[in-house]
């Protein structure tokens, strides 16, 4: 059985689901520049291959890494809510040879995650509004212990007892991050 005689192995297109690949590198006269890559020989120095310097953002603009898929898995949805965020792929084409060859007309992606942008006061509104909403919940829980209000303890903030040991303290100290061994 199998394929006639004479038949040639011939390659068969490859089809990819990914929105963000496009048609294969160009050729393109538009190197990295020289002070290009001294950014990047500092930036792997510092912090690793996915940190893009801030010289290169636009103004007004962030960038952050989004994920897209996981383990080869398309993650749409995931991806869709951080479009409805205000988030957006940012074009190879913005920094020429820093994540992609030279002249490929995709989006920055890397491991299944793409680098997005978004305006910087759209993020400044999304902190502040989460920098609230976490103070609000340490401000409930503090009048909670601080009231006598918690569920199933029973005891009296007007004590002399609970008055002298009824206190929240805040401090602050380093923590450090083990290095990953892989």
């Amino acid at each position: 059985m199998g394929r006639p005689v004479g038949s040639k192995n011939t390659p068969k297109p490859v089809t990819v689901d990914n929105p963000f690949e496009a048609s294969a590198p160009k050729k393109s006269t538009n190197p990295v520049s020289v002070e290009e890559f001294v950014k990047i020989l500092e930036n792997e120095e510092e912090g690793g291959f996915l940190d893009v310097p801030r010289e290169l953002w636009p103004d007004g603009m962030r960038y952050e890494w989004k994920t897209y898929s996981v383990l080869g898995q398309q993650q749409q949805r995931r991806f869709g809510r951080f479009q409805s965020r205000g988030w957006e792929p940012v074009p190879a084409s913005r920094h020429p040879g820093l994540f992609h060859a030279v002249g490929y007309d995709g989006f920055i992606e890397y491991d299944g995650l793409v680098l997005c942008e978004r305006p910087e006061q759209m993020c400044q509104m999304v902190e502040e509004r989460e920098f609230q909403k976490a103070t609000g919940q340490v401000r409930g829980k503090e009048a909670q212990i601080f009231g006598g209000d918690v569920d199933g303890i029973g005891f009296d903030t007007k004590h002399k007892s609970a008055l002298r040991s009824n206190k929240v303290g805040k401090s602050y100290e380093p923590f450090i991050v083990p290095k990953d061994e892989n």
